[in-house]
Parts: structure tokens; sequence; C-alpha cells
């Protein structure tokens, strides 16, 4: 089968999916584009609602092809329906997993209000690449579906346990299990990564791009805790993280 129309009504769906949050939390799917991702995505076992593959993409991925039972359509459409400059040509819907959040080791890095999808698919990406137990986001962060957050993250979305919750209730929870968890900002109490040991169960809190941890979230935590910096203001968010994900393996 090959389609030709823009109005076609699963490529229709598609766009929805890519541009709507409400019609993925409604539909419980998101969309995968790009042939590394759509591999991820299979190896990781998750449940393909559609997929659509261009022409010239048939040609050139005859294995993700064969792989992937899939709808053929021009390559005109696939740059119509793609959300990057230069698409690949493969394109998959598939069903949000839903999974009880397991700690998948005692490292955990928590997001409060990060508003840049690119940050944080990042944080995610960069979580599991050193080791962390899992990425917990407070409501309000960028939609971890969306398609610059499934990019950022490059497959790591698909196995790393991650989940979105209210942080002040989230946080009572694991101090109940053990867990020490410090706030990333920097006032007069905070203390120094330097002097600070991040070790056994452990979560650090990083705030908006802009407002940095919310006070509420910095009531619940056990202790606030900086990055010293020299002839910089502020360091990036998913940088931030990545440097506490750090120093959480090395100790």
């Amino acid at each position: 089968m090959l389609i030709t129309s823009r109005k076609n009504q699963a490529l229709a769906a598609y766009r929805e999916l890519d541009r709507d949050r409400k019609c993925r939390e409604r539909e419980g799917r998101f969309n995968i584009e790009g042939v590394r991702l759509c591999e991820e995505a299979l190896s990781a076992g998750l449940r393909l609602a559609a997929a659509f593959m261009t022409e010239t993409a048939e040609r050139r991925y005859p294995e993700l092809g064969e792989r992937l039972e899939h709808i053929t359509i021009t390559d005109e459409l696939g740059d119509y329906i793609a959300d990057t400059k230069s698409p690949q040509g493969v394109f998959v819907t598939a069903e949000i997993p839903r999974r009880e959040f397991v700690p998948a080791g005692d490292g955990l890095i928590l997001l409060d209000g990060l508003q840049d999808a690119g940050n944080v698919g990042t944080v995610i990406r960069t979580a599991e690449a050193l080791g962390m137990g899992g990425v917990v986001l407070s409501p309000d962060c960028a939609d971890i579906w969306s398609p610059k957050v499934v990019r950022g993250a490059m497959g790591s979305l698909f196995r790393l346990p991650v989940t979105v919750a209210p942080l002040p209730c989230f946080i009572a929870g694991l101090q109940a299990d053990g867990y020490r968890v410090y706030a990333a900002v920097l006032n007069e109490k905070a203390r120094s990564i330097d002097e600070a040991v991040l070790s056994g169960k452990c979560a650090v809190v990083i705030g908006n791009e802009g407002s940095g941890v919310s006070a509420e979230v910095i009531n619940s935590a056990d202790e606030d805790i900086y990055i010293p910096i020299r002839n910089a203001e502020s360091l990036n968010a998913a940088i931030a993280a990545a440097i506490f994900c750090n120093e959480m393996r090395r100790k």
C-alpha cells in the first residue's frame, strides 16, 4: 500500500501526536522518528501502533523494513510529517509504556519544572550513561514523550526507569525508603559538591532553567547543594545534572 495524499487519516493522526501533548496523553501514544530510534524501540519491546517508511527509506534500510510492519509513503509525505530537517524516512507510533517506577540503582535525578525539551532528553540520556537508577520529573516539566525529548534521550527513555510525579510527595516516599535528597541551589545554607557525600541512596533535584528549584521542593529536601563555578552566572541544567550524576557514580 502506498499513501500519496496529505489528507490520509493515518498521517493526520501521526502529525497530531507530534504536535499535541494532550493528544499523546489522551491516546497513550507517542511518535518515534529515525532509523536508530526505531531500532531502539523494537529492541526495547515497545508495542507499535503504526509505522511508515518512505520509498527511499525502504530501499536504503531493507532490513528494518522487513522488521517493521509498515505502510509505504512518498518521499514528499515523509518530509511533510517529519519533525527533523533531514528525515531518514522512518516513522513509528508506539504505545506509551505503563511501567511501575522501580529504580535500577541508588542514584536518582529529580527534575523540578525543567521546560527545555532538549535539556530533559539530555538528562535522561546522561543519567543512563552514568549509571543512575532513574529520573523523576515534576508534572510541569517538558513532556517526556514529545519528539524533541525522545530524540534527545536517544533510546534511554525506553530503558531507564522514568516517571512523572509531584515532587514533594515523591521526595517524602524516597526519604521513608532511606534516600537522602539534595536540592541543587545556591544560597547561604548550601554545601559545596566538593564537601558533600553523594553516596548510597541519594537523589539530586535540578530546577527550572530560570527560577531554579521551587521553594516547596527545597523545603522537602534534606540539604541544599551547589557546584562551585568561576566567571559565569550559572550552568546549563543538563550540564549540572551530568556533574551530579558523575559525582554520585564516583562515590
